[in-house]
Formats: structure tokens, sequence, C-alpha cells
């Protein structure tokens, strides 16, 4: 008996297959296959597009720095230019800098001297003034003095004329 269900177990696991199965799986997989023999074609043509398009851009780069060469070696030596004419502005404003140091170094100085000239002109003109202040009064006496001693001599020489006639 046991053989028996043994038997009839793996009869049972052996169904027949219908007849359009294995066309239909046949087919199936040759709509596969040619699936991924258009995936792959498709990837070696875009492989191909790239590398073309790839190559045409290496090209174009190339000529576009061939034709760029000159203008970077200008901006080059304009850049150059530049650094050396920044350098001489800077060293002419330093120049100039140092000459207005100097310039007004001088002002300065020439200013302190004319003020300490200024101060000594107005004591000496404060000392003249009054020598002449005190001058112009001892004239004044004196020629008040002289009209005095005039009138006196003048009263005495009266005198005298009158008592000889």
């Amino acid at each position: 008996m046991r053989h028996v269900k043994a038997k009839s177990l793996s009869l049972d696991l052996m169904t027949p297959i219908p007849g359009w199965v294995g066309p239909t799986v046949a087919i199936a997989l040759v709509f596969i296959a040619l699936a991924f023999v258009a995936i792959a074609a498709t990837a070696f043509l875009l492989a191909k597009r790239a590398t073309d398009r790839s190559r045409d851009l290496a090209k174009e780069l190339a000529e576009f720095r061939q034709d760029l060469r000159p203008t970077i070696d200008a901006l080059n030596r304009l850049a150059a230019t530049g650094t050396d004419v920044g350098g001489r502005l800077k060293e002419e404003a330093l120049a100039v800098i140092d000459t207005s140091r100097r310039l007004r170094r001088g002002v300065i100085s020439g200013a302190r001297r004319v003020q300490g000239r200024l101060r000594d002109l107005d004591a000496l003109y404060e000392v003249v003034h009054d020598e002449i202040e005190d001058t112009a009064l001892d004239v004044a006496a004196t020629l008040r003095t002289v009209r005095t001693g005039a009138s006196a001599l003048g009263r005495i020489k009266r005198l005298l004329t009158r008592g000889r006639r």
C-alpha cells in the first residue's frame, strides 16, 4: 500500500501541461531576448553618440582654447602691467605723501618763526611807542620851558630896552 500511494503521489505531481504553454513561453522568451537586444542596441547607440559628442566637444574645446590663447596671453600681460602700474602708483603716492609731510613741517616751522618775529616786532613797537611818547612829552616840556624862557627873556629884553630909551 505504501508503494501505491507513492506512485499516485508522483503521478499527481506530473500532470500533463497543455500544448499551448510551451510555445507561449518560447514566444515570451523571444520577446524578452529581443527586449534585451533592443536595450543593448540602445545603450550601444547612446554610448556611440556620447562618444561622438564628447569627441566633438573636445575638438571644439581645443579650438576654443586655441582661439582664447592670444586673449589669455594679453590678459596676463595686462595683469602684469596693471601690477607694475599699481606698484608705480603706490611709489608715487608715497612720494607725494612724503613731500606733503616735509612741506607741512616747513610751513608749520615757518609759521612758528613768523609768530615769534611778530611777537618780537610787537614788543619792539611797544618799546618804540613808549620811547616816542616819552620823547614827545620831553619835547613838549622843553618847548614849554623854552616858551616860558623866551617870554622871560622877552620881558628882560623889554625891560632893558625901556631903560635905554
